[in-house]
């Protein structure tokens, strides 16, 4: 018993040390949250002097917010940049936001959109000039690096950068309701330049493509505007490719996503899974980036009909379907994060949905481990693992209400406990605990109501074994990304070091030929002589 002790010390003090030397940079280890919020009704912002919205989104435990910093409010002048800007009545100080941000523990993923207001342009017919917007765009990215560069490590280049209503707003800024066939060739100049100049200042800090959505003009699809980039030899100039959804109208499960018909290699009959994992599929195939999910959302209409239908409320059905959809993108659609779509004067997410947020926030932030049912249209029970803790996501995709059994395998060695996703909380005490028979599985009541099913490792032994594995697994990653990110930036200043090469031996060859040239005129004029 005595070494039994002694072993266990010693493998908890590595731990501890492995721990915190990795946590000696932050970096290195990547956020072990799978979720984050995304600011799209800039509601946050104009509020964010409000100690209330600070306090919701702490105790939401929303680790990433998705800002908008708009290029055209921010400098409405050449050069004159004002980081405290008006929306709707109100203002919004982006260094107050910030700040308060990194107060409570939330990292913002600030987006570069919009154009700039004061170059000249005539819509529909004569965008600004690509030479006057490449480098008012080059110091607009450098002076928003400049002033936020502390709290800020995320940064999204652009909005939706292939819907034409938004691409119109970069080339025709300030017009009314502009419209414009998006430009991954200009697109692609911005993006070189902003990865400079973010990389430049900070080099572990990351690059997000602009969203791409699924548009019904496949010319754009995400995967195609993809291609283009990498065509261009820009797949170097982006860390995170990020894509966004569409408001859903139906459950989960069959929620179509993408009218374009591009299916990954390997299907799951989940239409709106599936079409995330067709544009994971070409990033892997193209070379390895992270795929960050925007907007998840349902339309209110559709869930007070669902709600109505199962005979409860439409705050219950939305907390239920976002859990499910989470918990599907995440695994079948191979999406490292998803970001809610965040705005509560349209009650969304809701109160419900927030506290589900905050559960699964962190337990599905493991790895993906797969199903562990056999593979069926209406149940389902997917297993994510981190942290030395297991967690499953089990319920039916049909049934409503009524509580149906589930015959759950794989569960060796841990004690379970069960919550509904939206319990007020995780400890033991507010879930029912679940026996583990001598085959390995338990069994419990399921409906359409997801269930989050926490486990940790039966003895201490294991769950010291799992906690290291899990921790350098995470760590890896954090490496294995930190070692990308550095050598895409040597790329990045290495192409900038030959460009400014290239500048040199240009202004030298012309001083070349005009010293030839006067040399010339010279002789030619007899004056060599005098």
């Amino acid at each position: 018993m005595r070494k039994f002790i002694l072993k266990t010390t010693v493998i908890l003090l590595a731990a501890a040390a492995v721990f915190v030397w990795f946590r000696s940079d932050a970096s290195v280890l990547a956020d072990a949250s799978a979720l984050g919020m995304d600011d799209s009704s800039g509601w946050i912002a104009v509020n964010s002097q409000n100690p209330e919205v600070m306090d919701t989104l702490e105790a939401a435990q929303v680790s990433m917010l998705q800002i908008d910093l708009p290029w055209d409010a921010v400098e409405l002048s050449p050069g004159a940049y004002v980081w405290s800007v008006k929306r709707d009545e109100k203002y919004t100080d982006f260094d107050l936001l910030f700040s308060r941000l990194a107060k409570h523990g939330v990292k913002p993923v600030v987006v570069l959109n919009g154009g700039p207001v004061y170059l000249s342009h005539l819509y529909p017919q004569q965008p600004v000039y690509r030479d006057q917007l490449l480098a008012s765009w080059e110091n607009y990215v450098r002076a928003a690096v400049q002033q936020f560069g502390d709290n800020v490590d995320y940064w999204q280049i652009g909005g939706v950068i292939n819907d034409p209503l938004q691409w119109g707003l970069v080339t025709f800024p300030g017009a009314e309701s502009p419209s414009a066939t998006p430009d991954p060739g200009l697109y692609g100049e911005m993006l070189e330049i902003a990865y400079s100049v973010i990389k430049s200042a900070q080099a572990s800090d990351m690059v997000l493509l602009g969203e791409l959505e699924f548009t019904g003009d496949c010319v754009f699809h995400p995967a195609n505007y993809l291609q283009v980039l990498n065509d261009l030899d820009l797949w170097y100039a982006f860390d995170v490719v990020s894509v966004s959804l569409p408001e859903l109208g139906s459950a989960p499960e069959n929620a179509a996503v993408d009218s374009c018909g591009i299916m990954p290699i390997q299907l799951s009959g989940i239409p709106g899974a599936d079409s995330l994992n067709a544009v994971a599929d070409f990033i892997e195939i193209t070379g390895d980036k992270l795929l960050w999910v925007h907007g998840l959302r349902f339309s209110n209409e559709m869930l007070e009909n669902e709600a109505a239908a199962r005979g409860t409320l439409p705050e219950v059905t939305a907390s239920d379907y976002l859990a499910r959809a989470s918990g599907l993108y995440l695994s079948f659609g191979n999406a490292d994060r998803i970001f809610w779509s965040f705005n509560p004067l349209n009650n969304t997410p809701g109160l419900i949905a927030m506290q589900t947020y905050a559960n699964l926030s962190h337990t599905l932030g493991g790895r993906y481990e797969g199903s562990n049912l056999p593979t069926s249209n209406d149940a389902f029970a997917l297993r994510f693992r981190g942290s030395g803790k297991l967690s499953l996501l089990a319920w039916y995709a049909q049934g409503g209400e009524e509580a149906l059994p589930m015959v759950i395998g794989g569960v060796d060695g841990y004690d379970l406990h069960a919550f509904s996703t939206d319990s007020v909380s995780l400890k033991n005490k507010y879930g029912v605990d679940l026996p583990v028979d001598a085959g390995g599985s338990t069994a419990l009541l399921v409906s359409e109501r997801p269930v989050l099913i926490s486990g940790h490792p039966s003895n201490i032994k294991q769950s010291v074994t799992q906690t290291v594995e899990d921790s350098a697994a995470q760590a890896r990653a954090g490496l294995q990304a930190k070692l990308q990110n550095w050598l895409q930036a040597q790329k990045a200043r290495a192409a900038a070091s030959v460009s400014e090469w290239v500048v040199e031996q240009q202004a030298s060859l012309l001083d070349s030929l005009r010293s030839s040239f006067q040399q010339w005129l010279q002789k030619s004029l007899g004056l060599a002589k005098l």
